[in-house]
């Protein structure tokens, strides 16, 4: 097969042209489907780099929240929000209640 031949396409009107169009079919399928594979890898790279970022947001929120809540529950942070609604510490020691159990 000369170099004319080839850029002439003469492999495609031969009579064994039948095998040269199911191999260039074949080739065609196998690179449509390569192409097709990529495109769902880059999907997926994209979603998890979304999703990593999604993830530290919510993490970052969290902490946020659980330094709210923590400050929230401080006795002295207790004490005050009481005060404003007219609730005073009391002076004296709290007295300890012991039961005895009958076992």
């Amino acid at each position: 097969m000369s170099f004319w031949s080839i850029i002439k396409a003469e492999y495609l009107i031969n009579e064994n042209a039948t095998k040269n169009w199911l191999y260039i079919l074949m080739l065609v399928a196998m690179g449509l489907t390569i192409i097709n594979l990529s495109h769902e890898a880059d999907a997926k790279v994209k979603k998890t780099v979304r999703l990593n970022k999604e993830i530290k947001a919510l993490r970052s929120e969290y902490v946020e929240l659980k330094a709210k809540v923590i400050k929230k529950k401080m006795a002295s942070e207790v004490i005050q929000r009481l005060k404003t609604k007219g609730f005073v510490p009391s002076k004296k020691q709290p007295i300890k209640i012991k039961l005895e159990t009958k076992e």
